[in-house]
């Protein structure tokens, strides 16, 4: 696996220009609410329909009206790890984020994802990033 791809906000795209992945978090605990802080959420599925970003109407923007293709250094590859590999460490709610879509498909990155691995920068072909 060599490109990856994340999904975002147009809104965040300036600061992901110029800082890179950095506030990627993932959900430990559901009550009390809990994260784990530097965990960006990368896939293998290039498609803009992301299961995982219906239903997301309370927020103000949509998940993925813009596509980020990755390239990570071989020297970073030991901090990129299957999410299949990755669920020990949010036990109480790895069954509910496998539920979003297509785990198979979901990595982890451990750390920065730097500006300089991003390869290309698309926006979703359909209005309003649906």
């Amino acid at each position: 696996m060599n490109t990856l791809y994340h999904f975002t906000a147009r809104r965040f795209l300036p600061r992901i220009k110029k800082q890179g992945l950095t506030l990627g978090r993932m959900l430990k605990t559901e009550f009390p609410v809990t994260f784990l802080d530097n965990y960006q959420w990368l896939t293998i599925n290039s498609d803009f329909n992301q299961s995982w970003s219906h239903g997301t109407g309370r927020l103000p923007y949509k998940r993925n009206e813009i596509r980020l293709t990755l390239a990570i250094p071989e020297s970073h590859k030991p901090n990129l790890k299957p999410w299949t590999q990755m669920k020990f460490l949010v036990p109480d709610v790895a069954e509910i984020l496998s539920l979003y879509g297509d785990p198979e498909n979901w990595f982890i990155y451990h750390g920065k994802v730097s500006p300089k691995w991003i390869k290309k920068i698309t926006n979703n072909p359909t209005p309003g990033g649906e």
